[in-house]
């Protein structure tokens, strides 16, 4: 009888020991990866240009080949960047607009985008090199103030964060933006808790796991695959932030998985090719468009996860062969629990 306790007691710990080490395989100690990663406030610069130092800036953009600035000035600002004076003036006009001013002040004021914040997304993209050796990593990571255009934009080489969406919808300046344009759900996704993820997920959608085009099914298992890499870069967030949900969305979508994937099976969802499927259950939105109106947005990014997640806790393979594999050789490995 002892030494059969001793035998269960011993499988018992290499069992865990193995779901141990399978749970945590792209886990990687940050502090033995090097990575030159360069965070900058345009915003800042932006703000206290003169019209010369203007000029040097557009002109130092144009030598990198860098997106960024067009991309902040002229599309987010709708400046023109090839006036220089122009460019000066619309500047000036943005930066004086009280609402602006107001919003500025605040920003300068509150450290958003915070050194424990700045650490977490280069950890987060250590790991994702670790994992994914000859994958593209950023040289520079840009704070701009897009006029609400957007939160993240990502290029090949360079991220840029619109910082002012992240504020938080109890937020006075959240409040006052036009509910015509920005309804109360976008308001209540405006929460900084999800900027690392964000960061990480666009640049994976940007660099890593290319748009699909054949049906439903295989955008599901490609969201599916950019969440699950983005939770393996950010272990220390909780899995709700990942997915970009608060608490009442993430428990309504962990209740209602069973139902959901029967839902997408009668109704002949998965290989569906239509674009307004797509939009229903992966865009944002208020709801997620077919299911009850408590339901959270995104419910097939939901879904993807979940079977992506499955089929890496049976499967041990690398994240470059994840990112590869059909989807539907995920998908056919799918047994609900």
């Amino acid at each position: 009888m002892k030494r059969l306790l001793q035998l269960v007691t011993s499988i018992s710990i290499i069992s865990l020991f193995l779901f141990s080490c399978n749970s945590n395989r792209f886990d990687v100690e940050v502090g033995d990866i090097s990575l030159n990663v360069k965070f900058v406030n345009l915003d800042s610069i932006l703000r206290k240009a003169t019209l010369k130092q203007i000029v040097e800036l557009r002109n130092e953009f144009k030598r990198k080949k860098s997106d960024i600035l067009d991309y902040n000035v002229g599309y987010c600002l709708h400046i023109n960047l090839n006036n220089d004076t122009s460019f000066f003036n619309g500047k000036s006009r943005f930066y004086t607009n009280d609402y602006i001013k107001e919003l500025e002040t605040y920003i300068s004021k509150n450290q958003i985008l915070n050194p424990d914040r700045k650490s977490r997304i280069v950890n987060g993209l250590k790991r994702l090199k670790a994992n994914y050796p000859n994958g593209k990593i950023p040289s520079s990571i840009y704070q701009i103030n897009s006029s609400f255009s957007s939160s993240v934009f990502c290029t090949e080489s360079e991220i840029a964060i619109g910082i002012e969406r992240y504020l938080g919808p109890e937020n006075k300046l959240i409040k006052q933006l036009p509910t015509q344009e920005f309804y109360n759900w976008i308001k209540e996704s405006m929460r900084d808790e999800y900027l690392e993820r964000d960061v990480i997920a666009a640049w994976l959608m940007t660099n890593y796991v290319d748009e699909t085009t054949e049906n439903f099914a295989s955008e599901m298992i490609r969201w599916g695959k950019i969440l699950y890499i983005t939770q393996t870069c950010l272990p220390e967030i909780d899995e709700r932030i990942i997915l970009r949900y608060d608490k009442e969305q993430f428990d309504w979508a962990n209740n209602s998985t069973s139902s959901f994937w029967k839902y997408l099976v009668k109704n002949e969802v998965l290989f569906k090719i239509d674009e307004e499927t797509r939009m229903n259950l992966l865009k944002e939105g208020p709801h997620s468009i077919g299911l009850p109106q408590e339901s959270p947005d995104r419910m097939g990014q939901f879904m993807g996860f979940q079977i992506v997640k499955s089929y890496m806790e049976d499967h041990d393979i690398s994240l470059p062969e994840l990112v590869k594999l059909p989807y539907n050789e995920i998908l056919q490995k799918y047994k609900l629990d």
